[in-house]
């Protein structure tokens, strides 16, 4: 598993659930927004998407720890198997790099070692082996992705009426709560935005910062997602939330997704997902850690 590091993508059906989640995942910078006050709930928004606009991927600039716990459930919500996986996540060749460091809450035996060492040097050798035109295509592919998940973020504004339901503290942080309810008028743009009809929200924004804190959301009906056939059944729900660090940026700490649905119209399969970060350290560039490899030497 090279790439464990959860990310929003329009390619990817679980994920759509969840894509207009895509600024909580990835990192806020304190920059400055406009001053002027507003009480406006859908301004508030608009400025809170504006931010991550502008600063998304500063995630890259700190390493850090990522554990999943997933679990099947039964019918009536028992624990049928569960597993716990926890990687390091750091930076290589521009990009995130998931290294797998325990399984079940154990340090992996000398095989599985083994078995990520070679991972890490195929990923190093194709990356070093790679051509100018095969870089620059690669980078044009991550940039439209990137485009085409902020289009359909874009969407979020016209896609729900929001209102503030209240102001609250979380982490000494004085924040709005706003709801988020589907339109019914809305008409989608973008190939998935039509998911927003299905899902409500409250999302919790920073009134210093305008940067989303946390978020909730659940499945108002049933949906269809992706070219497999899955329907996600109405009732999954799903929360982030951001921690602030260093005094400068918001990162991710925490996702949960507690998910019901039918993949391949088959079967009913029932999930709970929760990812945290930890030890997030900020780094500079400059150490080795194989011939050519430019890894990070955290602060």
């Amino acid at each position: 598993m090279k790439r464990s590091v959860i990310k929003s993508s329009h390619n990817c059906p679980v994920w759509v659930l969840i894509g207009f989640l895509a600024v909580q995942l990835s990192a806020q910078q304190t920059v400055a927004v406009d001053p002027s006050p507003s009480s406006d709930p859908k301004e508030i928004v608009r400025r809170s998407l504006e931010i991550d606009n502008r600063t998304a991927g500063l995630v890259r600039n700190y390493t850090y720890q990522q554990r999943e716990v997933k679990k099947h459930l039964g019918r009536h919500g028992e624990v049928k198997s569960s597993y716990t996986r926890t990687w390091d996540v750091t930076n290589l060749y521009g990009e995130p790099y998931a290294r797998l460091i325990q399984k079940d809450d154990k340090p992996l035996t000398a095989k599985e070692e083994e078995r990520e060492e070679e991972k890490l040097e195929k990923f190093v050798s194709k990356r070093k082996g790679e051509s100018e035109e095969d870089r620059q295509k690669r980078q044009a592919k991550e940039k439209k992705e990137r485009n085409e998940e902020r289009a359909f973020l874009g969407e979020v504004l016209n896609a729900y009426d929001f209102r503030i339901a209240g102001e609250e503290i979380v982490d000494g942080r004085d924040v709005w709560v706003i709801n988020a309810t589907p339109r019914k008028d809305f008409h989608p743009k973008h190939a998935y935005a039509s998911l927003f009809s299905k899902i409500k929200g409250t999302v919790w924004i920073d009134k210093q910062e305008y940067t989303w804190v946390k978020v909730e959301g659940e499945a108002i009906d049933t949906m269809r997602v992706g070219l497999i056939l899955a329907r996600i059944h109405k009732g999954t729900r799903f929360s982030v939330d951001q921690v602030r660090l260093n005094n400068e940026v918001w990162l991710k700490r925490r996702f949960y997704l507690e998910a019901s649905a039918r993949v391949l119209l088959l079967s009913n399969r029932a999930v709970e997902l929760e990812y945290t970060f930890s030890n997030y350290k900020k780094f500079v560039t400059g150490t080795k850690i194989l011939p050519g490899v430019h890894e990070v030497e955290p602060k």
